[in-house]
């Protein structure tokens, strides 16, 4: 298996490998290391090496001069080539699975090479750029939702869902609060941004819980996940501003945060919308307008069966945050049928249904 070092590619290429390794086989993950990547994601990948899983960290560095900028990831790819022909000469896989972003490339196309067949992982809705140029290579392409069928032009298709951690959607609201320190009765706003925060998201949160009322101050609580380098500012604000805010730079129990919300405010990542799926949660998204979009599409997907509502970043402000999240919490029956909409879309069986594509790939090219 080849992701990239972000959560949304590595923590279901983790969960996989990891439902792989319960079934017996031997699973190798290759992945792109950061020097900054830390915290949750480390705790993941440590939690895979204990369960059996062989990881293959490529150490990657940003390259901040536009001018170096595309022979410094070549280099990089090369790494990711030179990894990939040496662990397949000293043991052939069966199959080679890519989870997306740039290293996923020299890994399969060296696989291809060595006549191994490929199986491709899409997370979101629109396939990303590593995943659109690959998948002339593939055998099969497993996609996260219904939607991305038309994308994979004639290659076969199976609809696995996203893996997503197993703990999710299991915790009870009373137990995880008395963990937390929250009060199991007031109604809870969560606020994350992905496995490294969302400095966007910090910012308008820090100025909606300034125009709040004495009376959502007293009974509104917030839990706010605002990563390692805003960690600090933010919880500051909340304390500023004499909100109940719950703020950490993450938590490796997500499923006591979810457990405790009633209204979820995230980005649109597609492991962020599979886990409030599985938690029945109501969202207001805001998702990251840059690499290509793709959250955006995720966002109007949710929308379109009523689990959520989402805003553009350019046009989001605290002020019109605050009004629909007012519109959430003062209406519970909107809240119920919002969340019987996002259960909709989970997909509960994504880590068995995606192993069993793999291994009925690897069995078929026997």
């Amino acid at each position: 298996m080849v992701a990239e070092g972000s959560g949304g590619h590595l923590i279901p290429a983790l969960e996989v490998a990891r439902g792989l390794r319960r079934g017996g086989a031997s699973v190798r993950v290759v992945y792109a290391r950061r020097a900054r990547v830390g915290g949750l994601l480390e705790e993941i990948v440590l939690e895979a090496e204990a369960d059996g899983v062989q990881l293959h960290p490529i150490d990657v560095s940003r390259v901040s001069h536009r001018a170096i900028r595309l022979f410094g990831r070549l280099a990089q790819a090369g790494r990711a080539w030179r990894l990939a022909r040496t662990l397949f000469c000293a043991s052939p896989p069966q199959v080679v699975v890519g989870f997306g972003g740039w290293v996923s490339a020299p890994v399969v196309l060296a696989a291809r090479r060595a006549g191994i067949p490929v199986l491709l992982h899409e997370q979101n809705v629109r396939l990303g750029r590593a995943n659109r140029f690959l998948r002339r290579w593939a055998q099969m392409i497993a996609v996260s939702f219904e939607q991305s069928r038309q994308e994979c032009r004639g290659t076969p298709v199976v609809v696995s869902g996203l893996p997503i951690r197993r703990a999710i959607g299991t915790a009870a609201r009373e137990e995880a609060a008395a963990h937390l320190g929250l009060d199991p009765d007031a109604l809870t706003v969560l606020i994350l941004g992905g496995s490294q925060g969302a400095r966007a998201l910090n910012q308008l949160a820090c100025g909606l819980v300034n125009e709040l009322t004495d009376r959502e101050r007293a009974s509104w609580q917030f839990m706010h996940l605002a990563g390692v380098s805003d960690h600090a500012a933010v919880q500051a604000a909340y304390a500023a501003a004499r909100a109940r805010g719950w703020v950490a730079a993450h938590l490796g129990r997500m499923d006591w945060a979810y457990a405790v919300a009633d209204v979820v405010i995230a980005r649109a990542g597609a492991s962020t919308i599979a886990e409030l799926a599985r938690c029945g949660l109501p969202a207001l998204l805001v998702p990251y307008p840059y690499a290509n979009g793709h959250q955006r599409e995720n966002a109007r997907v949710v929308a379109s069966t009523g689990a959520g509502a989402w805003l553009e970043e350019s046009a989001a402000s605290p002020t019109r945050l605050l009004q629909s999240l007012r519109a959430l919490l003062t209406d519970a029956g909107r809240r119920v049928r919002m969340g019987a909409q996002m259960a909709r879309l989970s997909r509960p069986d994504a880590t068995t249904q995606l192993a069993s594509a793999i291994v009925q790939l690897a069995r078929v090219h026997a």
